[in-house]
């Protein structure tokens, strides 16, 4: 199973905010033999997704200095369900980044409606050392499924 949760990073406003989609399909993991004739993403792989495009944007707005590693969320909310043909749109906020931790504010929405939202996502940052960044800026090009660069940048067509 590939937890992989948001398809590209679609907007980057470095130190204040991403924005990530994820097109939801039937061929997804999560849904083979999930809630029978009724597939629905299950709730707290939309809170990875959240989490996940949070992590993006740390790693992303400090230029690879800090690969985040998720500690906490606080206070979320679902309002709807996702269903295969939706397209989940991701946005961090981001509330603080030091080089202690950095907090998130998640939202989820599909057609510009509410579907999740986490007041707080925390995360420990944990420093990654030059001699280190240019391979873990490679290991998140390659998992990045073609957003960013040869260089680590995101690419936003």
């Amino acid at each position: 199973m590939r937890f992989h949760l948001f398809d590209k990073v679609i907007q980057l406003d470095p130190g204040k905010s991403g924005i990530g989609v994820k097109n939801v399909t039937l061929g997804e993991d999560f849904f083979n033999q999930h809630y029978g004739l009724t597939p629905l993403m299950p709730e707290p792989l939309i809170i990875e997704a959240m989490a996940q495009m949070g992590g993006w944007t740390i790693a992303l707005s400090t230029n690879w200095q800090y690969v985040a590693i998720l500690l906490r969320i606080d206070k979320v909310k679902f309002f709807r369900p996702v269903r295969p043909g939706d397209q989940l749109i991701l946005k961090a906020d981001v509330l603080s980044i030091n080089e202690s931790g950095s907090l998130i504010e998640g939202r989820a929405e599909v057609n510009g409606e509410p579907v999740a939202h986490a007041e707080r996502i925390m995360y420990g940052n944990s420093p990654v050392p030059d001699h280190l960044r240019d391979f873990i800026k490679k290991s998140y090009i390659y998992v990045s499924g073609g957003f960013l660069d040869r260089e680590g940048n995101v690419i936003t067509r």
